[in-house]
Order: structure tokens, then C-alpha cells, then sequence
């Protein structure tokens, strides 16, 4: 008995979902003495994705967090770059052939710095770019928020008990997160699309309009994120509505072509899945390589189902939502 136990908790999927547990940990505490570990664990979580790419395992919550872990570190390089100290090139010489975008912030950095000054020298001169080092200057040396930490720790909370459908003790984690972050936008999408599930049209009508206000001049990310988080609770219906604001707003966005192939694989709309997913990939290119390989990993996997080429006769509804 005890072993059986032992290995249905150390399936490799569950390996994954620490290993994911891990580096969403360290990614908001990076340090000199644990960034190498982060790097070779990011590694580590690509390798798994692609060896369990061909067991049919549903893997879709993983892939969420794996692509906010990812845009996390695209959005915030200065991180991973200060706190290896200008060593990246001898992390590189030391675990090749460390080819992932990871392994290669510094150059990012140095290259979105280069056109930031390029920026200011066109606009508004010398003023400008003495502003805007200053302002990268603190960004670089400023020590990671720890309220990134607590983010951290209700997103793991919220992604557990939505799996479980406990949506009230999921909503009371989200509103006691957001008392302590109240400028979190994902946090806002959480608390509509939970009043949601409750059937509290009132109280999802109002977080939404929050959330709107938080995304401010990002509301393809609104919907992106609305449309997954509804996928995620098992509101198709929603989350399509979410994915067709998003398409509409930016119609070559590769995160909305992802999100639809997503819904499409859910309703069981194999062909359009595969449709989508592809299409995602040539979006997506060399741009954003990551989400790239792992829309190929998603089509790959269901160009092997034997209802890869076969739509669906019907296709299934989730509770309706009202549209946003």
C-alpha cells in the first residue's frame, strides 16, 4: 500500500507541478545564491513538457502557469540579470547548450535599454534619458517586491480550489488577497469570474469593471485573461466570449489564437483545435518562441487522437454567462 501511494504522488506529472511550484517561488525571490538553480529548473520544466507531450495527460492548467511563470520573466529581465551580477555568459559556458530565452536576459535587457535611450533621445532629448536612467537605475537595483510573494501564494490557493469547484473558499481567498493587493488586475478577473460561478451577476459586473480600470491600456490582456480563467472553471461559453472581445481588438495576438484553440479542444472540436494551434505557432515564430513550442506541443498531441480530423456533430455548452 505505501508504495502505490508513493507512486501516484511522484507521477511525472505531479514532478512537474512541483517543479512549477518551485520556480514560481524563486522566480519572486531571486538571488545570487539561487539563480542558477532557478535557470537549470526552468530546464528541467521545458524537459518535462515535451516527455509528457505524447502520454495524452491533460495538461492545460500547467501550460497557464507555465506561460505567466514565462511572461514573468519576459516582462521583468532586470531580475534574473541583477541578481546573476553580469555572470549569465559564464552560467552559459557552464550548462550548455542553455539555448532558452532564460539563459539570455542580459542581451535582452541591454537590447530593450538600447531602444528605450534611442526613445528618449528622439522625443524629448537629454532631460528624458537622464529621467529615464534614473528611473531604470532604480527598476535595476530595487529588491523584488515581496508582494509578489503573496501573489504567488493566492494564485496556488485560487488554482487549487477551483480544480476542487470550491468556488466560495476560492472567492474568499481572492478578496482577502486583493485587501492586501489591491492593484492586482488578475486578482479583479478571479473575483468576476467566480461571482460567476456563484451566479452573483452583480458582484462579477462590478469586479470586471475594476479589472478593466486596473488593465487600463491593456485590455486585450483583460480579455485574455478573463477567457482563461473562465476556461479554467469550466465556462466555455464564457471564455469564448472573453476570446472574441480579445480577437477583435488584436486579431494576430498569438495568446488569443491560443486561448480559442483551447476552447475548441475543450468543446471537442479537434480539426479547429488543430487550426488554431498551428496558426498560434506561425503567430507566435521566433517573437515568442516559448508559447511557439508549446502550441506544437498541443497540436502534436491531438494530430494523434483518432478524432484528430472528425468535428463534432453538436457542439457542448457550458453555463451561460453574460456577455461582457
Amino acid at each position: 500500500m505505501a508504495y502505490t501511494v508513493e507512486s501516484q504522488t511522484n507521477t511525472p506529472a505531479n514532478q512537474l507541478r512541483d517543479a512549477l511550484d518551485k520556480a514560481e517561488r524563486l522566480v519572486v525571490q531571486v538571488s545570487g545564491q539561487n539563480v542558477e538553480e532557478l535557470l537549470l529548473l526552468l530546464d528541467q520544466i521545458e524537459q518535462r513538457f515535451d516527455q509528457l507531450s505524447n502520454d495524452g495527460i491533460d495538461l492545460r492548467p500547467e501550460e497557464v502557469r507555465w506561460q505567466s511563470l514565462l511572461n514573468r520573466l519576459d516582462s521583468k529581465p532586470e531580475r534574473i540579470v541583477s541578481a546573476a551580477a553580469g555572470g549569465l555568459a559564464e552560467l552559459r559556458r557552464r550548462h550548455p547548450p542553455a539555448d532558452s530565452f532564460w539563459w539570455q536576459l542580459d542581451g535582452i535587457v541591454v537590447d530593450r535599454r538600447k531602444r528605450a535611450i534611442k526613445r528618449g533621445v528622439i522625443t524629448l532629448g537629454g532631460l528624458v534619458i537622464a529621467v529615464a536612467l534614473m528611473l531604470w537605475g532604480i527598476n535595476f537595483f530595487f529588491p523584488p517586491d515581496p508582494q509578489a510573494v503573496a501573489m504567488v501564494e493566492a494564485t496556488n490557493q485560487i488554482d487549487r480550489l477551483t480544480a476542487e469547484q470550491r468556488w466560495d473558499e476560492a472567492l474568499t481567498v481572492v478578496q482577502q488577497a486583493r485587501q492586501q493587493l489591491p492593484d492586482e488586475p488578475e486578482l479583479a478577473v478571479w473575483e468576476a469570474v467566480l461571482y460567476e460561478r456563484l451566479g452573483n451577476a452583480e458582484g462579477a459586473a462590478a469586479a470586471l469593471e475594476e479589472a478593466k480600470a486596473l488593465f487600463g491600456e491593456n485590455p486585450v490582456q483583460l480579455w485574455i485573461t478573463l477567457g482563461n480563467d473562465r476556461m479554467m472553471v469550466g465556462d466555455l461559453d464564457g471564455a469564448d466570449a472573453a476570446a472574441q472581445q480579445a480577437a477583435a481588438l488584436a486579431p494576430d495576438e498569438p495568446m488569443v489564437t491560443f486561448l480559442q484553440g483551447g476552447i475548441a479542444e475543450a468543446r471537442g472540436d479537434i480539426p479547429r483545435a488543430i487550426e488554431l494551434f498551428q496558426k498560434t505557432s506561425d503567430l507566435a515564430g521566433d517573437d515568442n518562441a516559448q508559447l511557439n513550442v508549446i502550441a506544437r506541443v498541443r497540436m502534436g498531441n491531438l494530430l494523434q487522437r483518432p478524432d484528430a480530423f472528425t468535428s463534432p456533430a453538436a457542439t457542448p455548452t457550458a453555463s451561460p454567462t453574460p456577455t461582457p
